[in-house]
């Protein structure tokens, strides 16, 4: 069956910022508040429970290694290709991302949205 997962690239000044832009947290009613990402690229419903996020130390220029441990990384390294260095990759599986929001930064990160791509599950 194929899926989509929806994938950006960045680069975080150290790990605290990167978890800190991603945290979501909860009202007192147990309602989310959205996370500065999810603000950011105006993502407003996906399944939580299908998303892989990694931050690195020293950015890095292949996507293989990017992607090493990810699921279905086999199919979807082929279908990327860099043209600069990255410590952070996150990937929303299961959502096919639409919106012209493809670039956020501040002096502590940027984030770029690079593509959605099919895979086969």
């Amino acid at each position: 069956m194929e899926q989509y997962v929806s994938i950006w690239l960045g680069n975080f000044n150290d790990y605290e910022t990167f978890e800190k832009y991603f945290h979501i947290d909860y009202s007192e009613d147990g309602d989310s508040i959205a996370s500065n990402f999810e603000r950011d690229f105006d993502i407003y419903y996906y399944d939580r429970d299908m998303v892989e996020k990694d931050w690195i130390e020293i950015p890095e220029n292949r996507v293989e290694i990017l992607l090493e441990g990810f699921s279905y990384d086999e199919q979807i390294i082929s279908k990327i290709k860099l043209e600069k260095s990255y410590n952070t990759i996150v990937l929303l599986y299961g959502y096919k991302y639409n919106s012209d929001k493809k670039y956020v930064s501040s002096t502590k990160y940027e984030l770029n949205f690079i593509d959605v791509i099919e895979y086969i599950e």
